[in-house]
């Protein structure tokens, strides 16, 4: 090493030590020293020799500490100043007194900022609480804490981080704490995205166990309801109007029917009943709608609309959009504080990355990339609260009063059956608003009918194949149909029902066949008579929902579905419609 290396300091402390060294020697050599002998002076030399020999060799060893010190140096560096999580050193006080650069980087700011800086300014207010319990229990106790809070940055948002604190002292013993902060904000919201996963997967879940509940109930149920709905009207047609047991046997025939609307709404809420659509103008659809439910709407509520026409075009179902449109307003008003307040109903066209993700409904449902139309609904009313806006579509959940809790149900139903979505947004005690979002057709505005069609007259005469397994509903539904002025041949499966069509074809007139029978089902008994005379008209029966018995691939169709429980008229209707059809085919074949 050469002086130029020796910092300046040094070196003068050095010379000094070195000068005071030889003055002592001086000092006590003889004034008159007597020249060495050759032998002693050849053993000075030899001794000067070692000692410089000895030098060297020291200077070689100051080298090598020196540069173990400078890796050393540099490991430290790597160590502290480069770890993968912050490091820092906090006086008794809870002031920054030592940062690595990770946390410099974490923090966006420099050292200067940080040192002689209370940690809690860059804690978020309301996670300070925590870190000062742990703070104290580490001084009380000396135990090592861990915990977690939100820490906050320059021109970002604030992020998650865990800080493991020990405690320590400096080198004239005052207390300080070490402390280790990691970035735990990909972890937190990892864990957010299991947790909104896990809450989807018991979303469908539910909603796979609440279709299979109502496939029972459309299935099982129906079937005694049409049973009791049947033999009503059969009994009240046998009555004279309006006399003796009539009047109580239409509330009993009115009783059964709301019981089979209950079936009909879980498959509503279930999306399975998505009916005929076209091509609809939603602001215009709810015009119309609004002109009835203002006659029945308190008169001090106040109703706005704002939407442009013409409006957003979608393909859809017109009374199901009804049903939609009023179970909102509905909500909304019961929502109003003794029907007063305001109701404010608006009609947009959004893009798809404008649809809120928080408290969309259904779960796990995701926007198209494609324009859609919007529906919203906002009240001045009480608010919903935040623990019940998850449960608000399920069905028969309300925090109104008993006996309600349908109406959301059914709107979510119809919304996703139309691959749609419901966003909720809700204030406690001042507002909330519903937005339904439904996907934009290119198709043109269908007109929509002033009046419903009339159903065509029936001819009488002729023989009806009826086939059904259960025996008191065949019975029934043959008394219906020689009413209706037909011949009935009856069948209990699919097999004797083949047998008897070839036996009587030319006098059979029409098929009402049953879908669920042992032996042969329904779609293979109706395979099966049209390959014995392609032209013959089926009705398909069914408690189970029509869109669900029509999905798939089937070799046949039949004319018509009927859906049980039905009443006489929609069997009558049914069979006319289907011999329409027929005579409709005929003509033209002729």
């Amino acid at each position: 090493m050469t002086d130029d290396e020796i910092p300046s300091g040094v070196a003068d402390d050095m010379r000094r030590r070195a000068e005071e060294v030889a003055r002592s020697r001086e000092e006590r050599l003889p004034e008159t020293p007597e020249a060495p002998s050759p032998e002693a002076a050849q053993r000075l030399l030899h001794e000067l020799r070692v000692h410089q020999v000895e030098l060297e060799m020291q200077n070689e060893e100051l080298r090598r500490v020196q540069e173990q010190l400078e890796i050393s140096r540099a490991r430290y560096f790597d160590l502290y100043d480069l770890a993968p999580v912050g490091y820092l050193t906090l006086s008794e006080q809870g002031l920054i007194l030592e940062a690595n650069f990770t946390l410099t980087a974490l923090l966006k700011a420099t050292r200067g900022e940080l040192v002689k800086q209370p940690l809690t300014r860059f804690i978020l207010p309301e996670d300070q609480d925590i870190y000062y319990r742990h703070r104290k229990q580490l001084l009380e106790t000396g135990a090592s804490q861990a915990f977690e809070v939100r820490m906050s940055r320059k021109e970002a948002a604030p992020f998650w981080v865990r800080l493991e604190a020990i405690f320590a002292s400096d080198d004239e013993g005052a207390p300080l704490y070490r402390v280790v902060v990691s970035d735990i904000t990909e972890g937190k919201r990892m864990d957010a995205e299991k947790a909104e996963l896990g809450d989807r997967l018991r979303q469908t879940q539910k909603a796979e166990s609440l279709g299979r509940m109502a496939g029972a109930i459309a299935h099982h149920f129906n079937n005694q309801l049409q049973a009791v709905m049947g033999n009503l009207e059969l009994a009240l047609d046998d009555l004279p109007p309006d006399k003796g047991p009539v009047i109580n046997l239409k509330a009993a025939r009115r009783a059964a029917g709301n019981a089979a609307e209950i079936s009909k709404v879980l498959l509503t809420y279930l999306g399975k009943t998505p009916g005929e659509r076209e091509p609809l103008d939603l602001s215009e659809i709810c015009r119309r709608g609004l002109i009835m439910l203002r006659v029945a709407m308190p008169k001090d509520l106040i109703l706005e609309i704002d939407a442009p026409s013409p409006g957003p075009v979608i393909s859809a179902n017109a009374n199901q959009l009804q049903q939609v449109l009023i179970n909102l307003v509905t909500n909304a008003w019961e929502a109003t504080e003794d029907g007063r307040g305001a109701i404010h109903l608006t009609i947009s066209t959004v893009p798809a990355a404008a649809i809120p993700a928080a408290h969309r409904f259904p779960p796990g449902w995701q926007p198209e990339d494609r324009a859609y139309a919007c529906l919203e609904v906002a009240d001045s009313g009480c608010g919903i609260p935040a623990q019940d806006i998850e449960n608000i579509f399920d069905p028969f959940f309300s925090t109104k009063f008993t006996g309600r809790g349908l109406g959301l149900p059914v709107v979510l139903g119809i919304v996703r059956a139309h691959r749609g979505a419901v966003v909720v947004e809700s204030e406690p005690g001042r507002r909330s608003t519903f937005q339904v979002f439904l996907p934009l057709s290119d198709q043109k505005v269908s007109r929509l009918p002033d009046r419903a069609p009339q159903a065509p007259e029936l001819v009488k005469g002729g023989a009806v194949l009826l086939v059904e397994d259960e025996e008191m509903l065949c019975e029934l539904v043959a008394i219906m149909l020689k009413r209706l002025g037909f011949t009935v041949l009856q069948a209990k499966d699919g097999l004797e029902a083949v047998e008897l069509f070839r036996q009587h074809q030319d006098e059979i007139l029409c098929v009402l066949c049953d879908l669920i029978m042992p032996r042969l089902d329904g779609w293979a008994t109706l395979t099966a008579l049209r390959q014995l005379k392609p032209g013959i008209p089926v009705i398909l029966v069914s408690g189970y929902d029509e869109s669900e018995v029509m999905a798939g691939d089937h070799p046949e169709r039949p004319q018509l579905f009927l859906r049980k429980p039905f009443e006489f008229q929609e069997l009558r209707s049914a069979i006319s419609q289907a011999l329409k059809t027929k005579t409709e085919g005929e003509q033209a074949e002729g």
